[in-house]
Parts: structure tokens; sequence; C-alpha cells
């Protein structure tokens, strides 16, 4: 055992308050809280004795982790700080000194003290030495909270592989400066890096939580894959940091982190997991819901990674100069500057004025009427084309998508949703397999769903998400399937992926507003794009890892994003300058600098509503 006894100036009753509670939190990967009270009038605290040397006491000596034994202690110190958040309670001194390498790993120890002691009042029992672990927060007077302790964490990580602090400045005040102004000085950390800069953030809004960061680490470890990982509910809610339902209608389910902690103990304490099959520990209320939807490819992201300069420098491949052809559509007043070596073009339109008629491009490049009021979208393998009503419910209360095949003139009917509810905004996957549809509310001001069509059994699958929001938020697909969708709280916006149950399993929460175009990822899949956090600027950003690869500066504030042309170009619309104009606009390729490739087509944008799509080859 290990007793502490306060000074006589810490108000006993103050700190009991705060310290009882602890002991309750669990005794894995840290050194449990045993006993507490009075001697004499002095608070004191027991905790369980663990056999080894502390973190800085390890280094001191020369014995720095590297590769898996660093992996390892990054995993069980997050561990514990999950345990302990789980309590509702802040460590308050996460740091080489409060890390013990027991025999059976890493033990976080004095968890809780140092708030206690600072809620007693206590001033003369803290401490005043080089503040190289503390949050910036904290240097500025502000409370402690969970933010402050993975900033800590990531500091101690960095200490455990170099024997220093990533901010160290030579003294207190150097120090000081570093934490607030600098950026980390850290050694090589391998696949840990991104996360450790990530909870390094100044910002503590921006770091993840102890919860996100340990499913991070298992992720990067391969535990959680194949059958073990779909045995997991989809994480979700506190444990995420995602915030509440934002007008959501219905009450979000009770989750918590349970199951993921205890499987992360059975591996940590070299248990077996056997049959594919992780046992839930924890209750759950409410009914079971559909099966979900395989993880997104990658790592679990939810923290901001570092951000690379806001311009490019890097050359990149140019696109065919000069159109070989000009097309011009009358019905809608386009002109089309086309070139054989492009690689998007105007695949379909629905006229915006009487007739109202809906067109599909035919691989002869010639456009067919397929439609009459329908907003048409083709299938990426130019195979089917869908027929969306923009006016609803004409001889029934439910809504409907029409499916034409191209090649055979096969024709089909699929209902999605009952009157008053509507779906809008038609995404298809890449394999042309699913229609996916956003589900609006009557007078389209929210989004509460999306509409999961499969085109070979003719049948719509509903699901209510647990966020109902802004219409500007709508659904797409990521390349390999998975259901995303904008966020926004009315500060930031960002991506959030959905299963098909409509939870969200994962985040990036710092990308930006995503467009309101099909496709949000380039042709390879490996990019991906938004508005910019500013909200001037396009992002173009990493699409495994988050981090940000170019930034394409403001080009006008009345342009319009829609997407992809190739890897290196994206599609802008920009109106005409003036009053006059303003219908006289472009469609223009841009490159990542900003700079204006060619114009693929001169437009009306209020004559016809146009979907832009990759050749079909």
């Amino acid at each position: 055992m290990v007793i502490k006894l306060l000074h006589p100036d810490a108000d006993p009753e103050r700190f009991m308050r705060v310290i009882e509670p602890l002991q309750g939190a669990s005794a894995f990967c840290t050194a449990q809280i045993l006993d507490s009270g009075t001697q004499d009038g002095r608070p004191y605290v027991v905790s369980e004795y663990i056999d080894g040397p502390t973190l800085r006491a390890a280094a001191e000596a020369g014995e720095l982790l590297r590769d898996a034994a660093l992996h390892r202690f990054a995993v069980g110190t997050a561990t514990a700080l999950v345990a302990i958040h789980q309590t509702g309670v802040v460590h308050g001194d996460i740091g080489p000194d409060n890390v013990v390498l027991g025999p059976d790993g890493p033990r976080v120890i004095n968890f809780g003290v140092a708030r206690a002691v600072q809620a007693t009042g206590a001033a003369t029992t803290r401490k005043v030495d080089v503040p190289a672990f503390t949050a910036p927060e904290r240097l500025q007077g502000r409370e402690i909270e969970p933010a402050a302790d993975m900033f800590s964490w990531a500091a101690t990580i960095a200490y455990a592989a170099s024997g220093r602090s990533p901010f160290d400045g030579g003294s207190m005040a150097g120090t000081v400066n570093k934490i607030m102004n600098a950026e980390p000085d850290l050694p090589e950390l391998g696949d840990l890096r991104g996360l450790v800069l990530a909870c390094l953030a100044k910002d503590p809004a921006r770091r993840p939580s102890a919860s996100e960061a340990l499913l991070r680490l298992v992720g990067e470890t391969g535990f959680l894959t194949g059958s073990v990982s779909a045995a997991l509910p989809p994480p979700s809610g506190p444990a995420y940091d995602l915030p509440p339902p934002r007008g959501a209608t219905t009450t979000a389910p009770v989750r918590r982190m349970g199951v993921v902690l205890v499987a992360v103990v059975a591996f940590l304490a070299g248990g077996v997991l056997t049959g594919g099959t992780v046992y839930t520990l924890t209750g759950r209320e409410g009914p079971v819901a559909a099966a979900p939807s395989a993880s997104p490819s990658g790592p679990v992201i939810t923290s901001a990674p570092p951000i690379t300069p806001g311009f490019t420098q890097a050359p990149f491949a140019s696109v065919a100069p000069t159109p070989a052809t000009n097309t011009k559509l009358p019905d809608i007043g386009v002109m089309l500057h086309e070139h054989p070596d492009d690689a998007v073009h105007l695949a379909a339109y629905l006229q915006a004025k009487a007739p109202f008629n809906a067109f599909v491009r035919e691989p002869s490049g010639k456009f067919k009427a397929v439609g009459l009021g329908e907003e048409p979208s083709l299938s990426p393998d130019g195979r089917w084309v869908a027929l969306n009503p923009w006016l609803k419910f004409q001889g029934s209360d439910m809504d409907q998508v029409n499916f034409t095949n191209l090649a055979t003139g096969e024709k089909f009917t699929v209902t999605t949703v009952k009157k008053p509810q509507q779906t809008w905004f038609p995404v298809w996957s890449r394999d042309s397999r699913r229609l996916l549809l956003s589900v609006t509310d009557e007078k389209r001001e929210r989004i509460t769903g999306f509409a999961l069509i499969d085109v070979t059994t003719k049948k719509a699958t509903v699901v209510e998400a647990e966020y109902h929001d802004d219409i500007r938020l709508t659904y797409a697909f990521t390349p390999d399937g998975t259901i995303v969708r904008g966020y926004g709280n009315g500060k930031s916006y960002g991506m959030e992926f959905y299963n098909l149950s409509g939870q969200v399993v994962r985040s990036m929460h710092w990308v930006g507003r995503p467009p309101r175009a099909p496709d949000w990822y380039s042709p390879s899949g490996k990019q991906f794009l938004t508005v910019c956090p500013n909200g001037e600027d396009l992002c173009v950003w990493n699409a495994d890892t988050g981090v940000r690869r170019a930034t394409v500066p403001k080009i006008s504030s009345e342009a319009g994003l829609l997407g992809w042309f190739d890897e290196n170009h994206l599609l802008i619309h920009q109106p005409g300058k003036g009053k006059k104009d303003r219908r006289e606009g472009e469609v223009r390729i841009v490159d990542f600098t900003g700079d204006v490739a060619r114009v693929l087509a001169d437009v009306d944008p209020l004559s016809a509503s146009l979907q832009w799509a990759p050749v079909v080859r």
C-alpha cells in the first residue's frame, strides 16, 4: 500500500467529496484507490502499491521504449485514462512520475489526486516545478478537463521514446513559451506520430478523447479487424465526443465504451478471443438495431491530424487545353466545350422550365429524353438512369424512384417513404448497384435519414438516422460504399460515417463542409474535397489519414463547388460577374493552385439541373 497524507491546510470535507468516487474506478492499468479518510484532521488516501520504476526513473536509467513496446505502453496508459474518465474524473497530473512500469504493464498512479488537492484550496501542496507535461489551457488558469489529460498523455508518450519533454525549453519560462506557442519536438514515433500530434493540439476541442485514442491505437495493432471488429456494436455517443442530437425527434440510444474496454483488457492481459466473439459486460437499453454495415477502411479518425501549408507547390498533370468540339444545347442554354480526353462530361439534365424534360447522355454522346419532371441520375457504369420526381405524390401517398435500363429498356419503380416525408439528392454507389437518397421532412428543412435502393432486388431500405439535421448536409457514398454525410454544429463542419442502423461510426469533424456534389471523393478514392473550415478556400484531404494535402485559394464568394474533374483538378461553377450577366456563368476546370485550366461549359444555372459525371469508356 501507498499512503499519502495531505498538508494540514487542506480542507478534509472538500477533499473527500472529490476523492471518494475514485474508489469505484477500474483497477486495470491504474493503481486502485483502496481507502481515504482523515487522520488528526488531515485527509489521506491509500492506494495500491505497484512494484516497478516510474517512467522517469526508467528513462533516466537509459531504458527508452521503441516500436511494439512503445505501442503497448500507449495502449496501456490510454486504457487507464478511459477507465478514469468514465468515472467522471480527470487525472490532472499525467506525466513520467505518475506512470509506473509494473510487472504486468504500465500503471497510472495518483489519478484524481491533483484535482482533489486543487479542490481543497491547499495551494501549498501543489507542484511548482517546470510544467513540461501541462496542457496550455491549464497554464492559462482554466479548469482541468479530460482534454488536458490527453495533452499530458501525448507528451508522456514522447518522453517514453526520448527521455525528454517535447516542449523542453531549458527553463520554466522557456517551457511555458513552447507549450503555448511552439510545435512539439517529437522523436521517432512510427504509427503513433499522428495520434500524438492530434493530442498535442493547442485547442483542447480538437484533441481526441481517451476512448477515441484507444480505438485508434487498437485499430493500428490490427486487433479490431475481421470477425472480432464485426462483433462490436457501432461506437458512438459520449465516448466519441459527438454532439447531442441536433434537433432530433427521437431519443438517441444509451451507449458506452464497455465492450471496447473489455476487449482491450483481454488483449493486454493475454486473454484469448475465440470464435470471433466479444461478450458484452455492460447493459444496453432499447430495441436491437439492424446489423451494422462493415466499418469504413482505414483507421478510426475522430481528431484532426496536423495541417499542411495553405498552398500547393507541386506541379500537377495538365488537362487538354483546347476543346475539339463546341456543342450547343439550346433547350437549356448550355454550350459544351469538350475534348475526347476529358475525364468528366455532362451526363444528364432536367429542364427547369416547361416542358421539364429529363435527358440522359448515350454512349454516342447524344442526349436522349427519358422522363418528364423527373431528376435524372446516371449510374457510373452508364447502364441505369434513376428518375426522381420533382412533383411528389401524384396518385399515391408514397414517394418513389423510377429506373430505366438504357441497354435493355427494362423499367421498374421502387417506393421509398410515405407522405409527408420525401426523398432527394440521389447518389449512386461506384459499383452501380445501389442508389442513396436523403430523406427530408415535409418542408424540406431537415434531413431525417436515408433511403437505400438495391437495383438488383428492386427494394428500398429506409433508415432514420440518430441525427436530424440541416438539409444542406446531404448523404453520399465513400468509394467502398460506406454511407457518409456532412456534419455541422453551427460553428464548424465536417463529415460523419454511418452504418445501416443510422448510427455514426466514425467522424472527421475538422475537415469543413462537403460539397452538394454526388461524389466528394477523387476518381482514385484516395482524396476527398470540402469547403475548408475557414468557409472560403477549398480543401483536398487524404482519405485514409485525414491529413490535408492541398488548399485551393478562394476563387469567388459566389462560386459553386461541383466536384472532381480528375485526380488533380476540380469542377467549379462560376456565375457571371454583374447582375445583368449572372446567368452567363461558366463551369471551369481548376487546378489545386486555383488557376483555371479550361472552361468546360457556358451555362445558365437557372435553366436546368445538371449532372456532371465521369466519362464511361
